[in-house]
């Protein structure tokens, strides 16, 4: 008699065990569709932002600092003035980079910078851009590093003639997806980084456009990122990148403020080897 009634009370117990179980296995499930509910819900309120040039351009303006790299090593005694100008020591990078995260400065991406631009999106304090032109394997074995101990975004701007063409200056696809994993975008610096102004507009709208092209096709995704060589561009050129399917591009001109009537003429600080953590505080204003 006694094992019978352990044994039903075993039973009751296991019964309710499982019946406990499915409760809370239930309710979990009941606050995961809540939460994916929720999620859909704040979704669903965010206005939409795609990535496409609305035929009339907002009348604004935001401060983005955009800071513009071109080589990340140590310059050869033999190299040009100019590419010594042009190339920033390592060390110095890592320390421009420190003070830049140090002083609470946030890396955007391009996409935040295109929602800001032209939908209206708060960026939060103190945003700014890092980029490099050119596609310089620097960005890769030097800068990305860096950027990626930090948990900073950067663009490089690549000339699609030069991706793994057997120059070892310049990125391969493997490196390029690489640093798209490690947070670095990459965008456009056309086809063989000829002055855009001075072609025909068959000949520009063929730089613009096949340079984009082959980058999609080589990484697998849209593109629409670019950089004018030599920082050359006029109306002319701005109306062709845009019809070449670009929303964003940066020149050389010098300045923070960015217009949203002009996201095809975003202007950029300059870094060079003489600009140290000390220029670039003056730079930004000291902040």
């Amino acid at each position: 008699m006694a094992t019978k009634t352990l044994a039903a009370g075993a039973a009751i117990a296991a019964v309710a065990l499982i019946a406990g179980a499915c409760s809370v296995s239930g309710r979990q499930t009941e606050l995961a569709s809540l939460d994916r509910l929720g999620q859909r819900t704040l979704t669903s309120a965010r206005p939409r932002c795609p990535v496409r040039l609305p035929l009339r351009l907002p009348v604004s303006e935001i401060v983005v600092p955009i800071l513009m790299y071109h080589r990340i090593n140590v310059p050869s005694p033999s190299s040009p003035p100019m590419t010594r100008r042009l190339t920033v020591h390592p060390a110095v990078f890592a320390r421009q980079m420190t003070w830049l995260k140090r002083h609470s400065y946030r890396a955007v991406t391009q996409r935040e910078l295109f929602e800001a631009l032209i939908c209206g999106r708060p960026l939060g304090p103190k945003p700014i851009m890092v980029t490099f032109d050119d596609g310089y394997r620097d960005a890769f074995f030097k800068a990305s590093p860096v950027l990626a101990r930090l948990d900073m975004h950067a663009t490089a701007y690549v000339i699609s003639a030069r991706i793994s063409n057997g120059d070892p200056s310049f990125l391969t696809w493997g490196q390029l997806r690489r640093l798209e994993r490690r947070g670095i975008e990459v965008g456009s610096h056309t086809v063989s980084h000829r002055d855009l102004t001075s072609l025909s507009d068959g000949a520009a709208f063929e730089e613009l456009v096949s340079s984009r092209k082959r980058l999609e096709r080589g990484l697998g995704h849209r593109v629409p990122w670019l950089a004018y060589p030599f920082g050359a561009y006029d109306a002319r050129i701005e109306s062709l990148a845009r019809r070449a399917g670009y929303v964003l591009a940066m020149t050389t001109e010098w300045g923070s403020r960015q217009s949203a009537r002009r996201p095809l003429a975003l202007r950029r600080l300059r870094i060079l080897d003489s600009t140290g953590v000390r220029g670039l505080a003056a730079m930004l204003g000291g902040r």
